[in-house]
């Protein structure tokens, strides 16, 4: 079963729930870092939380973005799997993408079911 990184913003909640379901659907398992859920509460933790997050990309198989707004975690998720070799598959929801976005990126979309379907596949 692959292994699939959610990265997205802290607050993208109804992108990971939404992820979570369809890579379900297709047979993939998802990873969602925030059930290490620190929102309100980071200072102090900062090392835990970047760790924890390094190990689980690691882990994967292939990471799905959700560049919808920036964000400087799921731009550290997304470079770092790239330099690690793993696919990138990204998540606008019809943002332009920026050019970091497109360099790292195996696959850019749009639509969330079918960046969802890149991974699956």
């Amino acid at each position: 079963m692959k292994r699939v990184y959610l990265a997205g913003p802290p607050f993208a909640d109804e992108y990971r729930r939404r992820a979570a379901e369809l890579l379900l659907s297709a047979g993939c398992e998802p990873v969602d870092p925030m059930r290490r859920d620190f929102r309100g509460g980071t200072e102090g933790h900062e090392a835990e939380i970047v760790e924890g997050d390094l190990e689980e990309i690691a882990s994967c198989d292939v990471v799905l973005a959700a560049f919808t707004a920036p964000d400087e975690g799921t731009s550290m998720e997304a470079w770092h799997a790239h330099t690690l070799g793993k696919p990138v598959v990204v998540y606008t929801g019809g943002t332009p993408p920026h050019p970091w976005t497109v360099y790292v990126a195996t696959e850019v979309h749009a639509a969330l079911d079918d960046a969802v379907a890149a991974v699956a596949r």
